[in-house]
């Protein structure tokens, strides 16, 4: 590949970039009645700068009444952090009545509900909150020691600042009830804390719950975790992921232009014949077209105005372009970037046809 044509192919897929997007609203929620931890004033801080880096809108609150009525309609996501409860006493639970009707609603509704930590240690005594989490604190060996983790999902947003194999340190929670169904992002290693036990244990989870999307992490127990970049990455893309803004890519296509390839009459006219390899065609969610056009002898893609930027590159043959009005003479090796709103076409020159490959960004993402 020429640089000429790597150089096209980089212009034109940053010009299809992606709509602006309105930004993310979060209310962050510590309330605790439980185990008081005391990284929440260092975790308010260092997510409030994240939000403020990051563009996002955040509130803080530590009032259960902001789930009153209407108290969650503004936002996409409820951080919950470090919010326990005492598990031997149901009357410090602040999630009852029409504040569980409010959370719930909000999930149903598409809301995205980001749990750290002790968040798994809340609520003992309603069953619909611990399958939302999708797990139930049960114990934690003693202190914070260093563990051996490993990423279980690379493609998820909340998974991708951490390396295949690392080591942090943290309290390192085992859970009840555990949902078989979460997508495990990240697990530890009991055995390199001294446990017994040999079974990989989920730290990081992701599900789709009633309509909604939740994040976990058992991670964030210690005030040293709200400084470490990775660990703050992890918290950020779980809330992009929870409130949907952060949409993960789709897995590769590849395509064999000979399973595409078809005889047609070129666009705009229908001048000559032509072998098209249709190459983007079917692929979904793509934002741009890349094709490979072989214009026979005497064919020609005929003027039209253009409603995007567009290119030309010539990989066999002769042929001259043409841009309102003006034409220029294209060998193997010369690209035509072409600007929207102009009338252009190509034609095929000479005795041997004329091989294209022409790509474009589409307004909108293709089913």
């Amino acid at each position: 590949m020429t640089r000429l044509l790597v150089w096209f192919l980089l212009l034109v897929t940053c010009a299809a970039s992606a709509p602006a997007q309105e930004p993310i609203r979060a209310l962050l929620f510590s309330h605790s009645t439980g185990w008081r931890h005391d990284s929440i004033e260092p975790g308010i801080a260092a997510i409030r700068a994240m939000a403020a880096r990051e563009g996002i809108a955040l509130t803080a609150s530590e009032d259960p009444a902001v789930f009153a009525g209407e108290g969650l309609a503004g936002y996409d996501a409820l951080i919950l952090l470090n919010t326990t409860t005492d598990g031997r006493r149901p009357e410090t639970e602040w999630f009852t009545g029409a504040r569980r009707d409010a959370l719930q609603a909000f999930v149903r509704r598409g809301g995205g509900v980001v749990a750290i930590h002790g968040a798994a240690d809340s609520h003992h005594h309603w069953p619909w909150y611990r399958r939302m989490i999708g797990g139930r604190f049960q114990r934690h060996p003693p202190g914070t020691p260093e563990a051996a983790l490993t990423r279980r999902d690379a493609a998820h947003p909340a998974a991708t600042a951490f390396p295949p194999e690392f080591r942090r340190t943290d309290e390192w929670y085992y859970f009840d009830d555990l949902d078989p169904t979460i997508r495990p992002l990240v697990t530890f290693d009991p055995g390199s804390i001294g446990e017994a036990d040999a079974n990989p244990n989920p730290v990081a989870w992701a599900h789709e719950f009633e309509g909604g999307r939740v994040f976990y992490t058992a991670m964030g127990h210690t005030a040293g975790s709200y400084a470490e970049p990775a660990f703050l990455a992890h918290l950020l893309g779980g809330l992009r992921w929870a409130a949907d803004a952060a949409p993960e890519a789709r897995p590769m296509v590849v395509v064999d232009e000979a399973e595409r390839v078809r005889e047609e009459s070129p666009p705009h006219g229908r001048i000559g014949m032509s072998t098209a390899h249709r190459i983007s065609d079917g692929i979904p969610g793509r934002t741009m077209e890349f094709r490979k056009r072989t214009l026979h002898v005497g064919a020609a893609i005929g003027a039209h105005v253009i409603d995007h930027d567009e290119v030309y590159y010539v990989v066999a043959g002769a042929g001259e372009v043409l841009s309102d009005g003006r034409t220029a003479r294209l060998r193997p090796g010369m690209a035509a970037y072409l600007y929207r709103g102009a009338n252009v076409g190509i034609r095929q020159l000479g005795t041997e046809p004329l091989t294209l490959i022409i790509s474009y960004p589409l307004n909108a993402p293709a089913d």
